[in-house]
């Protein structure tokens, strides 16, 4: 198993000592874990589902694509999105700090 360190801020470290008998690195491993499991399920979204989430108007001119052209359309799609998903992970980080 890997060891990683992570800082928190005095106050928070102070309330964690306050209650010794949480298992903070289960509460941290369990956090990660739920987390990641949330990012996979938005990576793997079937074109299916994709395609309910979209505009009417945006399906039926993807409709019009030829089979090349539309793979193209979603290839960019998922990197808009993993992009959308980093500038939240950033600004979730820099609320954080």
């Amino acid at each position: 198993m890997t060891n990683i360190t992570f800082s928190v801020d005095d106050d928070l470290h102070k309330k964690m000592k306050e209650h010794p008998e949480i298992k903070w690195t289960e509460i941290l491993r369990q956090s990660i874990l739920n987390y990641l499991t949330k990012v996979e399920e938005i990576d793997v979204i079937s074109i299916k589902d994709f395609r309910k989430r979209l505009d009417p108007g945006l399906l039926q001119k993807i409709e019009e694509l030829d089979e090349q052209d539309e793979v193209i359309f979603y290839e960019k799609a998922k990197q808009m999105e993993e992009e959308r998903l980093n500038r939240l992970q950033d600004l979730e980080r820099s609320t954080d700090e």
